[in-house]
């Protein structure tokens, strides 16, 4: 099942906490990536929101952004480290003294906001339980629209490529019709390039035959045509999966079904089928860049 990896998702609930809200979104990246900003009261619950997140999402750049207002006032208790301050205001003073500049009591504070130490901050979270359910619930309000974005984006991209993979199969189809003309085309050349010299002869027949056996050998993409018809199948399937995430597979397919084009052009001495497999190339290169935005 094809998802897009760009999505929104916003939730916002009343609790008997207070009120919490939630975002999640996502871009593009080849691997999982997620990135958790909480309430400095709950960064305790960090790496449980990183589980929820990936239980759910196997790659793309994840952010998940909550907020809360607490009703009953907030989980943590906070101190001031008097001792720290006593001694950043005294070396404020020494410093206002040097610089023989007023010692003003703005100059202390603005030392005293730059410290993280001054302020303590403790937890005191009595019910953890209930805390974390509650930036359970929110989430999944959010993860709920996010899927939903996911999945609705994820439509879009499967029509699109489908479209593309028709193109490939009657491209493939005629490549597999004109190839066989190139065996009959050259036998015909050499046969009236060796009639120019000579009479026909035994002699003349046989290092024709020769000669269209070594050709048609070289030139032969009847298992590279097998091969990309079987990969295009497989590929086909492979958009139809339930499975949860089938972006990795999709590019090692087309991997190698660019190969086996890559290899029909290089054998390939027709017009026809090389004008094919240049229009060919272009169409798996954009299948490639939009399995890349796919989970």
């Amino acid at each position: 099942m094809l998802k897009s990896m760009t999505a929104y998702g916003r939730s916002s609930q009343e609790t008997s906490l207070g009120h919490f809200t939630a975002e999640i979104q996502s871009v593009n990246r080849k691997f999982l990536e997620i990135n958790v900003f909480l309430p400095r009261e709950l960064s305790r619950f960090d790496s449980e929101v990183k589980k929820w997140v990936s239980a759910q999402v196997d790659r793309g750049q994840i952010t998940i952004k909550f907020s809360a207002v607490f009703s009953k006032g907030t989980p943590v208790s906070v101190l001031a480290n008097i001792p720290l301050a006593l001694q950043i205001q005294q070396a404020a003073h020494h410093l206002t003294k040097a610089l023989g500049i007023a010692d003003k009591d703005e100059l202390t504070l603005r030392l005293l906001a730059k410290e993280p130490s001054v302020l303590l901050f403790n937890e005191q979270m009595e019910d953890e339980a209930l805390y974390l359910e509650s930036l359970r619930n929110v989430f999944e309000g959010a993860l709920e629209q996010f899927l939903e974005m996911k999945t609705q984006e994820g439509r879009a991209v499967y029509i699109d490529i489908a479209h593309r993979l028709e193109f490939l199969e009657k491209e493939i189809q005629q490549i597999a019709f004109y190839a066989p003309q190139a065996t009959k085309r050259y036998r015909d050349r050499l046969s009236e390039r060796l009639k120019e010299c000579t009479l026909g002869s035994t002699e003349n027949e046989e290092r024709i035959l020769k000669e269209i056996g070594i050709y048609a050998e070289r030139i032969d993409i009847s298992e590279e045509i097998t091969l990309f018809e079987a990969h295009l199948k497989q590929f086909s399937e492979t958009l139809l999966s339930k499975n949860a995430s089938v972006a990795k597979t999709l590019e090692f397919i087309i991997q190698e079904m660019n190969r086996e084009v890559n290899t029909i052009g290089s054998k390939s001495s027709e017009i026809e089928v090389s004008r094919r497999v240049v229009e060919m190339k272009s169409a798996i290169e954009k299948i490639r860049e939009i399995i890349q935005n796919v989970e």
